[in-house]
Formats: C-alpha cells, structure tokens, sequence
C-alpha cells in the first residue's frame, strides 16, 4: 500500500492538539497520554506507582499484551467518564487487531457501543468485524527463520508466500492495519468476502470502502500463519487497479508481528521469525512503539529525538506533517511552498507542501539523507508524529531488521 490503513479509529483524545504544542520535557504524565509520547511516558512512569491507565498504554505501546490487557481492563472500570472508559478501550482494541483476536475486537466494540450509541467511529468498526465474530484467533508457526529470496526495491520489499496453498507476490506494509488484497485477488485464493461494508481511511485523508474476510493459511519462508484477518478492497484501488494477479494484495503489521520480525537485505535476501542475533539494547529503552496499531519509530535529527510512522508499505515518499513545523519552526520558514500528488486510498490528490531541500536524520543507528523532505499540512497525517518513513529512507540500508521482541529497528 502507498498510505497507512487505518480503518478502526475510535478517535483518542482529539482534544489533545494544544496539549501537543507543549515540550514534552514540562508535560505532566496525563499530556504524555493525550499526545501519545509513548517514548516520553514509559520514562516518566519508569520505578513509580502511576493509575493503571498510563502503566497499561505503556505496556500496550511496546507489546507486553498481557500486562497492557490486565492494566487496561482495569483502567475501564475505573474511568471517570464514559468517554475515557471508551478511549481506553480503543487501545485495548488495538492489542487485539494486531494480533488477530477478531472475536474479542467484537466483543470489546459491543461494549464501546453500549456506551456511546451514536458513536459512528464505533459503528463502522462493528460493521467491518462483525463478519469475523465466530472466527477462530490468528495464530502462528514460527519457523528457524530461514532465509529466502525476495524483491527488495526503493518502492516496497516483495515477499514470495503462499495463500491457501497458491503462490503470490505481495508488498511488506508494515503500515497497514491488516493483511490487505482486492476482491478478484480474495476470490481466486478462495478467500469468502463479507458482505458488510465499512470505510477505511489513511494519513493521507483518503477514504474507500472495504470488507472483511479470513485467510485460513499463509506461509511466509518457513512460517505459517493460520486465520489471518484480511481487509478485502475493490479491485479498482490503487495501487493494485494496475497489477496482475497474484500481486494485488499486502502484508500488513499482524502477521509479521505474529512471526516475531522480519530482516531484509539490499540484494534481496528476507527472512522472517525471532533473530537471535539481535543487536538491540535489553536494557528497554527501545526505538519501536506502537501508537494504536500503528508502528512507530523513533529516529534522531541533530541529536533531537522524532518519532515517525514506520510505513514500509509507503511508496509516495517520505513525509513530514504539522508536528514537525510546530517543533522546528525555523527550518519550516527555510522551505518553499510546492505542491505534491499524493497516493491515498481511493486515489491521489495535489496536496500543498514546503519543501525543505534536504535533511539528515539517524535511523535505527545509520545516518541517512533526504533530498528534498517536504512538510504537508492536513488532511495529511496527524498532530501526533513528526512525519512518515517508508522505503525511499529504508532503501539507503543494505540490511534492515525490525524485531519485535525487543522492539527495535536497526539499518546497517
């Protein structure tokens, strides 16, 4: 996919955009939560009592599901407000969306609707996982993570798999919220389509329709995945409308984080599974978060920390939204104005942008080049992070690893 899916969002503090303004080294823990500085609140709660509601985001943002599930359940019966008690189950949704529990999505999204009625985030939500109400969980073989021969280019690393026994070439989009693919793609690899509606959307501000389905079994290299959530698109979305059968489908989060991680080379060697060979720190200070069920890495500018949305699967660019403008006005005001097409879901738009001729960053330990990085305004991205990172920052690596058990990326 060319843009994040993000098509369950229960809206988490919207309220939080001026909160966001402030340095984080002067918020107090409850507008490290608003502003989603994952990074910034595991420090602050770090060998400290705190509500469970902060001890549970942190655990949900650097995958220890099980305390993040016990801590948040517990956050619910004890907020204040109906509104808090559902943005707390919006995380406790994003644990389950990532790890393929469709089941307990409905039944969580039932209780998010009892509360709040007329909430439509909530309702479209319901909508697209109803169908996936009786399905068994998501669950994963993981293999001695053997390597095998994959397309890594500066648009996308394509790994060969199967779907239900049959061969296909599907992008790597670490971005996306669920395995992806188009109707005709999900009937010929004798996937049942939902017959239910909903809409997805992306950081792009385009919106389309999609449905529901299981793939009963992938096979990624010597792995295998059984009853894997897919999200089923029409056959003229972009960027499949123009590829043959057998590639008009993605990889999303789920089932790499299932596999534990996944290594590339430049040359074209991929493997998935836990490596071993790990060069992350234990210490916890990690530089991979989820926000949601969306990945995010941390990176350094001039020794300043930025966290950006790891979207392997964004073959527009690299981008930069309003967080960053807000953060370093004055290299803002260096730009000059432009405009951008940019792919979304359901099409491309012009999008106004400055451009800034070129910026250096620090990526999972290796210094990398943009030339030119260009700031968007929105509907494109969120107050949240300070832009997105994709393949054309991931292609200056001649091997990339993203390891979820220590929760890190590193480039070399």
């Amino acid at each position: 996919m060319r843009t994040l899916i993000r098509a369950f969002a229960l809206g988490l503090a919207s309220a939080a955009t001026l909160a966001a303004q402030q340095p984080a080294t002067n918020a107090s823990i409850e507008n490290l939560y608003l502003t989603h500085r994952w990074f910034e609140l595991r420090d602050a709660i770090a060998g400290r009592p705190v509500p469970p509601l902060y001890s549970g985001a942190v655990a949900a943002a650097f995958n220890r599901d099980a305390d993040a599930e016990r801590d948040l359940r517990l956050a619910i019966r004890e907020a204040p407000t109906t509104n808090r008690a559902n943005d707390v189950r919006e995380l406790l949704l994003s644990i389950y969306m990532r790890t393929g529990r469709s089941a307990e999505a409905v039944r969580l999204l039932d209780e998010a609707l009892a509360a709040a009625p007329s909430q439509d985030d909530i309702k479209n939500a319901r909508s697209a996982f109803m169908p996936l109400a009786n399905s068994p969980d998501q669950s994963a073989s993981v293999g001695r993570g053997q390597p095998f021969q994959c397309t890594v280019r500066d648009d996308g690393v394509f790994l060969p798999i199967t779907v239900n026994r049959k061969p296909v070439e599907w992008i790597f989009d670490s971005g996306a919220s669920n395995a992806a693919l188009t109707e005709t793609e999900a009937r010929t690899l004798g996937i049942a389509v939902s017959s239910v509606s909903a809409k997805a959307g992306d950081f792009a501000g385009g919106t389309a329709l999609m449905r529901t389905g299981i793939a009963d079994r992938i096979t990624i290299g010597d792995a295998e995945l059984r009853h894997v959530p897919v999200l089923i698109f029409p056959d003229t979305q972009p960027p499949w409308n123009d590829q043959p059968p057998g590639k008009r489908g993605a990889i999303g989060l789920p089932p790499i984080l299932a596999l534990q991680g996944i290594q590339w080379t430049k040359a074209g060697t991929c493997s998935v599974g836990p490596d071993a060979g790990s060069r992350a720190a234990s210490s916890g200070k990690s530089n991979l978060a989820f926000d949601g069920a969306t990945p995010i890495i941390r990176v350094e500018m001039d020794s300043k920390p930025l966290d950006f949305v790891l979207d392997t699967g964004n073959q527009g660019g690299f981008q930069l939204w309003e967080r960053f403008g807000f953060d370093f006005p004055a290299l803002t005001r260096s730009g000059r104005r432009t405009t951008k097409s940019v792919e979304q879901i359901g099409g491309s738009n012009d999008r106004e942008a400055i451009e800034i001729p070129e910026l250096r960053l620090r990526v999972g330990g290796l210094n990398t080049l943009i030339r030119p990085a260009r700031l968007f305004s929105k509907p494109v991205g969120t107050e949240f992070q300070h832009g997105n990172i994709g393949m054309s920052v991931l292609s200056q690596a001649s091997e990339v690893r993203i390891d979820f058990r220590t929760m890190s990326v590193s480039l070399r």
